[in-house]
């Protein structure tokens, strides 16, 4: 490797080790969602949006209104990636790259924080969610019969 190869790489490490700082500082300080989002598309040099499982939109990181519609759309330059955490589905991060892409270890490791903190900031709503669900199933199959229960 060339030494303007090593430097240029050397940048590039220090660039990422900046940005995920701003992605960290962010979810540490909990400063929500929308926050989290910005920093993530500091760190991508993208925009960005984050969508849950139900498919609500949570936070968009874009420059104009004509984007975020853009990445909200989907389409031609519009990438998406499944959001996980142990396996299960938590929603899905849409970018739309402004300059050169990101580094594959960086994308992952921005897409796993992501994942995280949707997951975090969403658990109690959906913890709601299914039990309400599994009472309407217990009233529906009629195991429920007391008042009490």
């Amino acid at each position: 490797m060339s030494s303007g190869a090593r430097a240029g790489a050397r940048r590039e490490r220090q660039a990422d080790a900046a940005t995920l700082e701003g992605l960290s500082e962010a979810i540490e300080s909990g400063a929500g969602l929308p926050a989290v989002a910005r920093a993530a598309a500091a760190a991508l040099g993208a925009s960005v949006a984050l969508i849950d499982r139900s498919s609500a939109v949570l936070a968009v990181a874009a420059s104009s209104s004509a984007e975020e519609s853009k990445l909200l759309g989907g389409g031609d330059g519009i990438g998406a990636l499944e959001l996980r955490v142990a396996d299960a589905p938590v929603g899905e991060l849409r970018y739309r790259v402004r300059g050169a892409p990101p580094s594959p270890t960086l994308m992952r490791t921005v897409s796993t924080l992501l994942a995280l903190e949707l997951e975090r900031a969403r658990a109690p709503e959906w913890a709601s969610d299914e039990a309400a669900g599994e009472f309407v199933r217990a009233v529906l199959e009629r195991r429920v019969t007391d008042r009490g229960d």
